[in-house]
């Protein structure tokens, strides 16, 4: 098998599935205060598969509507702007992808992990004194780039697995013996492809490898993805018997003063908008 450089999976990007337009819209509107909300309520509501996977998350028990909601500008109205766009991006992030070719790939798996490290970073921006929002899609990309390699190399991603298997390591080294690289560098170039914001970008890309120094330092996006990442391995949300729990960078923990207590409102939070946003994917 003829091992993929780097480069050639960057310039192979701009084969991807496209996300929906209305997607898109919503990505750059992270940090942005002039959102025409309305206008981007309607066009989601113009996208049915998006808009039916939008409302079913949103009549959830995690909300607690009394009544249903049956459309997305009650959706907006209820929920909120920064709820539904959580919601939309998701769902159209998780819908832009073909079916996976890779033999021991399972993509409900993946996508599972990816929803966990979501909710988990959610649940820690407090703690950093950051918006929820943006920590939620730095989680939900925070391992998009092993799906990149999935859809366009399953070949060396079946490679990476037969590697894990035989040598019981973690998933990102056995990346980096197969590759050369990993998959943190992917997804950081697919997050610059869809212009996704540079701090969510930075987040994806550094995630496994935050600054190990200067503890007293405040708590970034990337700690909080660190951490989230580990969280949801050690709650093992995806339910994969083969993964292993990566080992939590201490500065990180530090930085984020997470003790017993805050811990436990963590977790307790994120369970319960990750068991929300389980269907979201399919």
């Amino acid at each position: 098998m003829t091992r993929p450089s780097l480069q050639e999976i960057v310039t192979g990007l701009r084969a991807l599935p496209s996300l929906p337009t209305v997607v898109m819209e919503l990505l750059q509107t992270m940090g942005r205060d002039d959102v025409d909300i309305h206008r981007l309520a309607r066009g989601i509501s113009h996208d049915q598969a998006l808009a039916a996977r939008t409302l079913r998350v949103a009549n959830s028990p995690f909300y607690g509507m009394q009544g249903r909601i049956d459309t997305i500008a009650e959706a907006v109205t209820v929920l909120g702007f920064v709820n539904v766009r959580s919601l939309v991006t998701t769902a159209g992030i998780a819908m832009a992808w073909p079916a996976s070719g890779a033999a021991g790939f399972d993509p409900r798996m993946f996508w599972r992990h990816s929803l966990g490290a979501a909710s988990c970073a959610a649940a820690l921006a407090p703690l950093a004194g950051l918006r929820p929002d943006p920590l939620f899609l730095a989680g939900l990309l925070h391992d998009i780039g092993r799906l990149v390699l999935v859809v366009t190399h399953p070949d060396a991603y079946a490679e990476i697995l037969l590697q894990r298997a035989q040598t019981d390591c973690l998933l990102l080294d056995a990346e980096r013996v197969v590759l050369g690289f990993d998959h943190t560098q992917i997804g950081s170039e697919l997050c610059r492809h869809w212009r996704i914001p540079a701090p969510i970008a930075a987040a994806v890309e550094r995630h496994h490898q935050v600054n190990p120094y200067a503890p007293k330092l405040p708590a970034d996006m990337t700690d909080v993805v660190h951490v989230a990442d580990v969280l949801a391995h050690a709650l093992d949300l995806a339910g994969d018997p083969d993964a292993l729990v990566p080992p939590p960078d201490g500065a990180a923990l530090q930085r984020l003063n997470l003790d017993e207590h805050a811990l436990r409102l963590v977790l307790e939070q994120a369970e319960r908008h990750f068991n929300s946003l389980a269907s979201i994917s399919g």
